[in-house]
Formats: structure tokens, C-alpha cells, sequence
């Protein structure tokens, strides 16, 4: 988990674990996975069409769908999906 990403000072729920593209992470429960992935040093979540442009996270609102990734099994776009212990997520 990179705290030095996150505000200094915050109260914060308790650090979960969750899996992405077999690597295990950890970011506070309720936080949404975008930002958790952000946070952690993940910036590429998939390959579009073009591999010199992968999918990302862009509008962080769920407008652009750049973020889809699979989770426990489900699409879904990682800025509106909230962190919960065990969820596991590969890219889309």
C-alpha cells in the first residue's frame, strides 16, 4: 500500500487485501479500486485496441469506461467499484 500517496492525516478504514492480475494488494476497504490501483503503482489496467495506448484510468467518474477490468469474474469499471477484502481482478 502506498500511503505517501494518499492525504497525510486522513482516518481511514483498516487496509484489505484484494488480488490484481495475481499480485496481491492492499488498500483501505470502501476506497474505490481505481484509486487503490493508482495508489499502489498501477497505472496500465489493460490493452485497447492499439497496444501503444493501453486502457487507464482517465475521468475517474465513470463516463469514459477506459477503467473496465474484470472483477471476481464481472466487468465493471474500477472508479466505481468500492475495495473489499478478497476481491479478486484481472484486466478485462
Amino acid at each position: 500500500m502506498a500511503d505517501d500517496l494518499r492525504i497525510a492525516g486522513m482516518t481511514r478504514p483498516a487496509p484489505v487485501a484484494f488480488t490484481f492480475d495475481g499480485a496481491t494488494l492492499r488498500a483501505p476497504e470502501g476506497e474505490s479500486l481505481a484509486a487503490a490501483l493508482i495508489a499502489c503503482g498501477i497505472r496500465r489496467l489493460g490493452e485497447g485496441l492499439d497496444p501503444a495506448r493501453p486502457r487507464a484510468a482517465l475521468c475517474m467518474m465513470g463516463v469514459c469506461q477506459q477503467c473496465l477490468l474484470r472483477v471476481d469474474g464481472r466487468l465493471a469499471q474500477a472508479c466505481l467499484v468500492a475495495v473489499r477484502a478478497g476481491m479478486v481482478v484481472t484486466p478485462a
